[in-house]
């Protein structure tokens, strides 16, 4: 995949099928989404084209809201990539950009410098000054200039719509679980192992300390997790939270490796969230903790889960096999 910085700086030699959106967590209807567009491109011959922005436009309007991304620009990119598209288009979400008038943001970004012939968007799309632009208002400037629009119905999973947002509120109430199927792929967090306190190797529980940079981190407490290490999956419990019974304060992410000796200190590690087991709470003593470490380590290596998307697939994506409901 080529990745592009600014709709300014695009050629193409062909005319275009283009999707545009935020995709942020690029779950099962962003997936929808780019599958559509690609599956149009492969048809006509020409490209697919995902046009994105960048920072989201949320930070932009609101710079005071309490928003959190679910994926980082980098994990999203590769994302995208993996579903097939050729080029991402990020653009630049500025002043002149949100000052962009609807019928102005298709004629010039859209079309002029996109050669978008084809358009697919989500049904609730908005666009321009205000977001004032709709599906319906994409539809009839594409009639007038000659694209075609597709406009995607909404996704449901238990009778309610796959959205970001519902995927925010999910991870934030610890439901791991559940933000799993609608993303398709376990809730990822990374980074370097750092120098801890050193008491998890005292208590025979040596963990790993991530110094993370994601912004969405799940409710504090104990959880099922798999760690990615050298390339390798492993079984973990991590635990989100505060240490309590330590007395710390500052929230930290720490993973209890099963069957696992060597030293990653420095290393990058990914931990991917499969379900919850408990809160995080303060016990009386240490020997109670550990009795409790012991019994959250047996369930974790005992838990019965769904097996991860990703390394079941069948080439058929989920929302285009029987999901997609209006």
């Amino acid at each position: 995949m080529i990745l592009v910085s600014g709709s300014s700086e695009f050629t193409s030699e062909t005319d275009v099928s283009l999707t545009v959106g935020n995709f942020d967590g690029v779950h099962l209807g962003h997936r929808e989404l780019l599958r559509r567009t690609v599956s149009r491109a492969r048809d006509a011959g020409t490209i697919a084209v995902a046009l994105t922005f960048f920072p989201h436009p949320v930070r932009f309007f609101s710079p005071g809201a309490r928003f959190y991304e679910i994926t980082t620009r980098e994990e999203k990119d590769g994302l995208i990539a993996r579903m097939g598209i050729d080029v991402l288009v990020v653009e630049s979400f500025d002043g002149a950009i949100g000052r962009m008038w609807p019928n102005e943001f298709v004629r010039e970004i859209l079309w002029r410098r996109l050669r978008a012939r084809w358009v697919t968007v989500g049904y609730d799309f908005t666009f321009g000054r205000n977001r004032t632009g709709s599906p319906s208002m994409l539809v009839e400037v594409g009639q007038e200039l000659g694209f075609e629009v597709d406009v995607v119905p909404p996704l449901l999973r238990g009778g309610l719509i796959v959205s970001s947002t519902r995927i925010r509120e999910l991870l934030l109430g610890g439901r791991v679980r559940e933000a799993e199927e609608l993303l398709w792929r376990p809730y990822r967090m990374s980074g370097p192992v750092v120098t801890g306190a050193g008491r998890g190797k005292d208590l025979g529980f040596p963990t790993a300390n991530i110094q993370f940079t994601q912004e969405l981190v799940p409710l504090p407490g104990v959880y099922v997790v798999d760690v990615e290490i050298g390339g390798v999956l492993r079984r973990a419990v991590a635990n989100v939270g505060f240490n309590p019974t330590f007395g710390e304060n500052s929230l930290g992410l720490e993973v209890h490796v099963m069957d696992f000796h060597r030293d990653i200190y420095g290393e990058e590690i990914a931990v991917f969230f499969r379900d919850r087991i408990r809160d995080e709470r303060k016990f009386k003593n240490v020997q109670e903790l550990v009795r409790q470490i012991e019994k959250d380590a047996q369930f974790s290596r005992e838990a019965k889960l769904p097996v991860r998307r990703e390394a079941a697939s069948t080439g058929q994506d989920p929302a285009a096999a029987g999901g997609s409901t209006g």
